[in-house]
């Protein structure tokens, strides 16, 4: 649960998705993530999903009150979740809960037999992952799933990590849903790629800072497309978001797509009858 989050600008929620907020409700967050990577002669691609359960705990004139958490059953864990955050109507998502993250941290570092000289560290387990010690990667973690709280506005912004620079977002013709296509950063996507290099190298034992990962990609000729696609249709909302990226180094070309869909789906909440 520990990737990159893409920071999406939050604001006035769409009329169709504020109308039907009421407290109690609750979502299933799917997100399912493709990537495919192609150059000379080669090929390769990989795809994992994850999932979150969003509760809305209020609904109030200032925004909206959730909670996420994990799906019943789910394997492993951290200190991130349960989370408990705000949706003001104009801003950024904020965390109720800092102090009880904290308390999480500390004690999910015990556990572990770590101290904080580990914060920010790789490792490798039964799948690498980076130890986080910062309440905000909870946050971070939320950005990626949102599609309930997104400013949903003809002509908004749409800001993406990896882009350039924001692009406005449109509403399609048909009513039920809107569009965005950016141009993606090539710093960002370099400096990412640098990351990932020290990432490997920490998990293999050798030591690679992150100032020689960057001049080892300094020299890489990026460009790119981001595209979005969030569909309102039904009870079902949905956000696509197709990255294709090419890069060239040392004559050499390799072209990247990851393929991210999130999907919102209302949970059915029982009632019981003798309850009524």
């Amino acid at each position: 649960m520990m990737r990159a989050a893409f920071l999406l600008p939050f604001g006035l929620l769409a009329p169709s998705l504020a109308a039907a907020q009421q407290a109690g409700d609750q979502f299933q967050l799917v997100r399912t993530t493709l990537v495919e990577q192609r150059g000379p002669g080669t090929m390769r691609s990989s795809q994992n999903s994850d999932a979150l359960i969003e509760r809305i705990v209020a609904v109030t004139p200032a925004g909206v009150e959730l909670e996420y958490g994990l799906p019943p059953g789910s394997q492993g864990g951290d200190w991130t979740f349960p989370v408990r955050v705000f949706q003001p109507q104009g801003g950024a998502l904020q965390l109720r809960d800092r102090a009880a993250l904290e308390a999480r941290i500390d004690k999910w570092l015990k556990d572990a037999n770590l101290t904080r000289a580990a914060c920010g560290h790789w490792v490798a387990g039964w799948a690498a992952f980076r130890i986080e010690c910062d309440p905000d990667t909870a946050l971070r973690t939320v950005d990626a799933f949102a599609i309930g709280q997104l400013k949903l506005v003809d002509g908004a912004p749409y800001a993406d990590a990896q882009a350039a620079r924001p692009a406005p977002l449109r509403a399609r013709p048909d009513g039920k849903g809107f569009t965005a296509e950016l141009a993606v950063d090539p710093a960002a996507i370099r400096d990412e790629l640098a990351r990932a290099d020290v990432a490997a190298a920490e998990i293999g034992g050798q030591e690679l800072t992150l100032d020689a990962a960057r001049k080892a990609h300094a020299g890489d000729q990026v460009s790119g497309t981001i595209k979005v696609t969030i569909d309102l249709a039904g009870t079902v909302s949905r956000r696509t978001r197709i990255v294709t990226w090419t890069i060239t180094r040392n004559g050499r070309t390799e072209t990247r797509t990851t393929t991210e869909r999130v999907e919102r789906r209302p949970i059915q909440q029982h009632v019981d009858p003798n309850s009524i």
